[in-house]
């Protein structure tokens, strides 16, 4: 058990006992504070899903790059994103953020699935206010599909991984196409 995980189990049946101590519930019929032993309870309970819905501890680790996602900041985007030969796919997120928790297993791999095709990139919205601004990034996950630099489409919210290989297929048929010349 983390630390972390103890404090907001322990916060949690801490209050609840309180409230079951200290509450005016005299008929034994209401849950929380029929008595001290239940409030814990129930307290203790709702301390575990706060932690696990405010990301269960696990928030560093979604700012790590992973073996083809590459965490980056406003300072790499030039390097990584914009001078970069392959399309690419940015993926907006914040580490509080569920659905995008749900989104990072399946960018990992899609990411090998595509090595050497496309370029997946991650930006933490909270840590680099000024891409998302740039991006006018207004829900997350955000994906925003690059080719040369520019923006090649956007997509809000958790999609399913079937529909992001057919947006991941149509940007390599895009970058596939010859330039056309004029004459």
């Amino acid at each position: 058990m983390t630390p972390t995980l103890l404090l907001y189990v322990l916060i949690g049946g801490g209050v609840g006992a309180g409230l079951g101590y200290f509450g005016s519930c005299k008929s034994g019929a209401c849950p929380l504070t029929a008595n001290w032993r239940r409030g814990a309870l129930f307290g203790a309970l709702i301390g575990l899903v706060v932690y696990l819905s405010s990301g269960g501890g696990n928030s560093t680790a979604m700012n790590q790059s992973t073996a083809n996602v590459k965490h980056i900041t406003d300072a790499e985007f030039d390097a990584e994103v914009t001078q970069s030969a392959l399309p690419v796919v940015m993926d907006f997120y914040a580490t509080w953020c569920g659905p995008c928790r749900q989104l990072a297993p399946t960018m990992d791999s899609l990411a090998d699935q595509y090595a050497g095709k496309i370029k997946f990139v991650k930006v933490n919205v909270d840590e680099s206010p000024k891409l998302a601004q740039q991006f006018q990034v207004e829900g997350i996950p955000m994906l925003v599909f690059l080719q040369n630099g520019k923006t090649a489409g956007t997509s809000v919210g958790l999609i399913a991984k079937e529909d992001l290989i057919l947006r991941l297929d149509s940007l390599l048929q895009t970058n596939a196409q010859p330039a056309a010349t004029g004459r």
